[in-house]
């Protein structure tokens, strides 16, 4: 890029020069930055709902208990006259 003698350069133009290797690269199109965009996103939104849980599980056992402890009704109350679930492999009761 040619600058007239005295004029003011801009800093982007200073560092492209003293780096000779940014001038070869482009800006990257639209199409790319939306597909990294959501691959990053989407790797945040994943970690948040299975890694994080197991890497605080603590919090997450002290709260079910705080919650099944605010629980009142006994569980064939909770079924409203539906069978409680039973294991259908358990070989004992059959």
């Amino acid at each position: 890029m040619r600058i007239p003698i005295g004029a003011p350069i801009p800093l982007v133009t200073r560092i492209q020069q003293k780096f000779t290797l940014l001038q070869q690269m482009q800006k990257p199109s639209l199409g790319s930055v939306s597909v990294i965009t959501t691959v990053i996103l989407t790797s945040i939104a994943v970690f948040a709902v299975t890694a994080y849980p197991k890497l605080n599980n603590q919090y997450y056992k002290d709260a079910q208990k705080r919650e099944r402890a605010m629980i009142t009704a006994t569980q064939d109350e909770l079924a409203h006259g539906q069978r409680v679930w039973s294991d259908p492999f358990d070989r004992d009761h059959n």
